[in-house]
């Protein structure tokens, strides 16, 4: 705000902000000229308050913080049996990604220490790190999701240890530029994969094209999360704590999950194994369902894409597949948004690929929606012939 005058004083008053904290004084003078020169003053002498205060706090290395955040974020303190598989998988996975920033980083470094500077040149060294992928490099969007790793310890340093971080690194700053995929699959591409998946993995293809979900939910999908009498089943939220939220099923989900029901007690989507058990005493081959594990599943669903000549598409191509089919049935921005469980309109508007051929036949349906009302072109007038002149050939 900086200087004003109270209507109850005639003398001038000082407020301002620093850190989303609010500051007010009274400056003892009538005087503006003097009330903005202690204005800055005052500035100045809460900043250095401020610094004081949070340098003050205790100083955590980073190998503390992971330590932290392993045992507030990801750790289930449960016994391993009582856990389910992708809760073992989960952590699994975010130990190794633990370990993979905290080379990078050095796991005695001091936290406060991590500055935008320092996390621009984590940034460049896990970006340029040889891999076994492909191209021999992370993706930009892989090494965006590390660094998130790295912001979320250092907040846990700041927020749960006390950690003082002045120099707290900006996210804008640090995170890599990533152009949205535009690829979405239509329903010719949809029977050319069909034919080249196992017949197991039918219905988890086309389930994922009626409702959208990511993979870790096609393939563990439980029927305690299945509610076929409200149409709707529950989904994870990729973020936000991994909360559930409802799918409604349209007709042909309804009947996939109809399908499934009885070939297996917990989970829905499960593939047929042969294995040897003992009955009456003999060995005898026995075809049992077991649930599909992500891993596997992916690699079926990769061998399909690029057998039907599709390579370029992941899986994940087929939730934005699915996402744009639901917006042009409803042309609704906040109901996919809902449909898809996305906590803001911009992601969802990242997910809608409209086809340029859609585009095109909007353009005709405008003159169907038009249907002569409004202003009317003129009708152009009828030009009489004109006569060659003379000495010109006539055509």
């Amino acid at each position: 705000m900086g200087v004003y005058l109270h209507k109850n004083s005639p003398k001038w008053q000082i407020a301002f902000q620093y850190k989303g904290q609010k500051y007010s004084f009274s400056s003892g003078t009538t005087s503006r000229r003097e009330a903005e020169v202690l204005e800055v003053e005052k500035r100045e002498q809460v900043a250095r308050e401020v610094a004081a205060r949070d340098a003050s706090g205790p100083t955590v290395t980073f190998n503390q913080a992971m330590g932290k955040y392993w045992t507030l974020k990801v750790y289930d303190p449960r016994p391993r049996e009582e856990k389910s598989p992708e809760r073992i998988e989960r952590e699994i996975e975010y130990w190794g990604y633990l370990n993979f920033v905290g080379d990078f980083v050095g796991l005695d470094t001091p936290c406060p220490a991590v500055d935008t500077t320092r996390m621009i040149e984590i940034r460049d060294r896990i970006r340029m790190a040889p891999t076994d992928t492909t191209s021999g490099r992370l993706k930009d969007g892989t090494v965006n999701k590390r660094m998130q790793v790295v912001f979320a310890v250092l907040n846990v340093a700041k927020n749960h240890m006390r950690c003082p971080l002045p120099d707290r690194p900006r996210m804008k700053e640090v995170y890599l530029p990533v152009d949205d995929r535009e690829v979405i699959i239509d329903y010719d591409d949809e029977e050319k994969i069909c034919a080249h998946l196992p017949e197991a993995c039918h219905a988890p293809f086309a389930f994922e094209l009626e409702t959208a979900i990511r993979r870790g939910d096609v393939t563990g999908l439980t029927w305690d999360r299945v509610d076929l009498a409200k149409g709707s089943i529950m989904a994870h939220r990729k973020n936000r704590g991994r909360k559930l939220y409802p799918v409604p099923l349209n007709k042909r989900a309804r009947q996939i999950l109809s399908d499934m029901k009885g070939l297996h007690p917990e989970y829905v989507f499960t593939r047929p194994v042969e294995t040897v058990r003992t009955v009456d005493g003999l060995p005898q081959a026995v075809t049992v369902r077991v649930p599909f594990k992500q891993r596997h599943f992916s690699k079926l669903m990769k061998k399909a894409f690029r057998a039907a000549g599709l390579a370029h598409v992941r899986f994940h191509d087929l939730r934005r597949t699915a996402a744009t089919r639901y917006y042009l049935a409803t042309q609704d921005y906040e109901a996919t948004r809902i449909f898809l469980g996305h906590g803001s309109i911009e992601m969802t508007k990242r997910y809608i690929k409209v086809a340029l051929a859609n585009v095109a036949a909007g353009v005709h349906r405008m003159d169907k929606a038009r249907r002569g009302r409004g202003w009317k072109l003129p009708t152009p007038a009828v030009r009489a012939p004109t006569k060659p002149a003379a000495g010109s050939l006539a055509a």
